[in-house]
C-alpha cells in the first residue's frame, strides 16, 4: 500500500508542482492550505508524512508542527517543512519545535522525495530496533541524571541518551563517555543541555552505538521509542497474576538457575513487605565491582545471559557486538520485580560514584581479580568505603585462589563472605550471588 503524505500550503501553485511529483513516485497525497484544515484531515486519518509550509494564514507551520508534538496521537508522524525562508534561527526553531527535515524553496523536486524516503527510513529503523537491545531505561524520577552520565563518561561509553518530559523530547550523544551533541524538540525555544538536566520528572532510555551521523533521533523517532517501550511495560503490568495464568517458565529449584530465581523471588517478596511501591515493580540493585582488568563488564554479560533463558533480559547491545560491554543490566523476575546488575570500577579515584551507588544497592559482588597488591588495594578502598556509606549491605567476593590467598587477609571479609573459583564457570558465579542473596535475606 502507497505510503500516505499531508502538503500543507496555502499556495496552490506549490500544492500542485509537489504533489504530482510525490503522486508518480507513487506516493498517496493529499492536501490543505493551512494548519486548521490539516489537523482536520490529520483526525480523519493520519499520514504517513506531514510536509508544510511555515508562512500560512490562520495557524502556521510552526503551530501545526507543535500541535502534533503535543498530541500523544500525533507526535510519531515525521513532519518536513518545506519553505522560502532560510534564516538560521527558522531552522533552530524548526528543529526545536520537533521537526525532522528543512528544506528551502525552490529546491529540486527530488530533493523533496529524498527527505521523505529518509525520514519514513529512519522510522523504519528505530521499529526494527528490538526493545530488549535498549539499554538502561526508566523513570526520571527514579535516577540521578548526572550519575548516569558520569558512568557513561567513566565506562567511556558510546550512544544517545533519550528522554521524554511532557511534550518535549530530547537526545544527549555521547562519544567515548564525552557529550558531543545535545538536541531538544519542544513547541517551546529552550538551550538543550542545561534544560535536559534540568528534567526530574519523565522517562529515558540508553541507545548504545547510536550517533547523530548513524541514526538522527529526530521528535518521531524518539516518540516511537518510548511509544514502544511504554506499550512493552504496560503489556508486562497488565499480564495476569492469578493461579490461573500461565506460568513464568522456570528451571527447576535444583539446577543453580533456579535456585538463583528462586532467592530473588524470595527478595521480591520480603522488598514489597518492607517497601510497598503500589503499582511500580521493586527494584533490587546488585552492584558488580572490580578493577579495570577485573573482567566485570564480562561477568554481568554472563549474569544476563543465565537468566534470559527464563527471563526478558536487557543489554546495551546486540549479540554479534561481543567487543561492546554494556555497564547496566536489566532482568525483569516477575511482573513486580526487576533486578538491576551495576557494574563499579573499584579504583580509589571513583569514590564519586561510590558515594551515589552504595547507598542504594543491596549487594555487592566484588571481583578480587587480578590478585595483585595494587588490585586488593584498591578493594581494601571500597570495602572502607561500603563501611562507611552503606554498612549493612551485605558483600560477597569472588577470588580465583583458595588455600591462604591473600584475599583472606582482607578487612572487612570473612571466609563466608568469598566464593573460590573462577567467574568464567557458570556454577561459580551463580554459587556467589545465591550466596549473596541468602546474606540480604537473613539480616532483613
Amino acid at each position: 500500500m502507497a505510503s500516505k503524505i499531508l502538503v500543507v500550503d496555502d499556495e496552490p501553485r506549490w500544492l500542485r508542482v509537489v504533489s504530482l511529483y510525490l503522486e508518480s513516485q507513487h506516493y498517496q497525497v493529499a492536501t490543505a492550505l493551512n494548519g486548521e484544515e490539516a489537523l482536520r484531515k490529520i483526525a480523519e486519518g493520519a499520514p504517513d508524512v506531514v510536509i508544510a509550509d511555515i508562512s500560512m494564514p490562520g495557524m502556521d507551520g510552526y503551530e501545526l508542527c507543535s500541535r502534533l508534538r503535543s498530541n500523544a496521537q500525533t507526535r510519531t508522524i515525521p513532519f518536513i517543512f518545506f519553505t522560502a525562508r532560510d534564516q538560521d534561527q527558522d531552522r533552530i526553531r524548526a528543529s526545536k519545535i520537533g521537526s525532522d527535515d528543512y528544506l528551502t524553496k525552490p529546491c529540486p523536486l527530488q530533493r523533496i522525495a529524498q527527505s521523505v524516503e529518509t525520514v519514513m527510513d529512519r522510522i523504519e529503523q528505530a521499529r526494527a530496533i528490538p526493545l530488549e537491545h535498549i539499554g538502561l531505561s526508566g523513570r526520571l524520577e527514579d535516577v540521578d541524571l548526572l550519575d548516569l552520565m558520569q558512568t557513561l563518561e567513566l565506562n567511556q561509553q558510546t550512544g544517545a541518551r533519550l528522554m521524554s518530559h511532557g511534550e518535549r523530547t530530547g537526545t544527549l550523544y555521547f562519544r567515548g563517555g564525552v557529550i558531543v551533541q545535545a538536541d531538544i524538540r519542544s513547541p517551546k525555544r529552550e538551550e538543550p543541555l542545561f534544560v535536559l538536566l534540568g528534567w526530574k520528572t519523565g522517562r529515558f532510555m540508553f541507545l548504545p552505538d547510536s550517533l547523530p551521523e548513524h541514526l538522527p533521533i529526530t521528535a518521531s523517532v524518539a516518540n516511537l521509542l518510548f511509544h514502544d517501550l511504554r506499550a512493552l511495560e504496560e503489556h508486562e503490568r497488565a499480564a495476569p497474576t492469578d493461579a490461573t495464568a500461565a506460568p513464568v517458565s522456570s528451571p527447576s529449584t535444583e539446577s543453580p538457575v533456579g535456585e538463583m530465581l528462586a532467592r530473588l523471588e524470595a527478595v521480591g517478596r520480603r522488598l514489597s513487605a518492607l517497601h510497598p511501591s503500589g503499582h511500580q515493580p521493586q527494584v533490587l540493585r546488585l552492584l558488580v565491582a572490580g578493577v579495570a582488568q577485573s573482567g566485570a563488564s564480562e561477568v554481568l554479560q554472563s549474569f544476563v545471559k543465565d537468566l534470559a533463558a527464563t527471563r526478558w533480559a536487557a543489554l546495551g547491545t546486540e549479540e554479534p557486538w561481543t567487543a561492546y560491554r554494556t555497564e547496566i543490566g536489566r532482568i525483569r523476575i516477575s511482573p513486580q520485580f526487576v533486578l538491576h546488575l551495576i557494574v563499579v570500577r573499584a579504583e580509589k579515584r571513583f569514590w564519586p560514584v561510590w558515594e551515589q551507588c552504595l547507598p542504594t544497592a543491596h549487594g555487592i559482588l566484588l571481583l578480587l581479580i587480578p590478585a595483585t597488591k595494587d588490585a586488593l588495594g584498591h578493594c581494601q578502598a571500597f570495602l572502607k568505603a561500603r563501611e562507611t556509606l552503606a554498612p549493612g549491605v551485605p558483600v560477597q567476593a569472588l577470588a580465583e585462589k583458595e588455600a591462604g590467598g591473600p584475599a583472606k587477609h582482607l578487612t572487612g571479609l570473612s571466609n563466608s563472605d568469598i566464593t573460590f573459583g573462577s567467574p568464567d564457570e557458570e556454577a561459580v558465579r551463580l554459587a556467589a550471588v545465591n550466596r549473596l542473596l541468602q546474606q540480604w535475606l537473613e539480616s532483613h
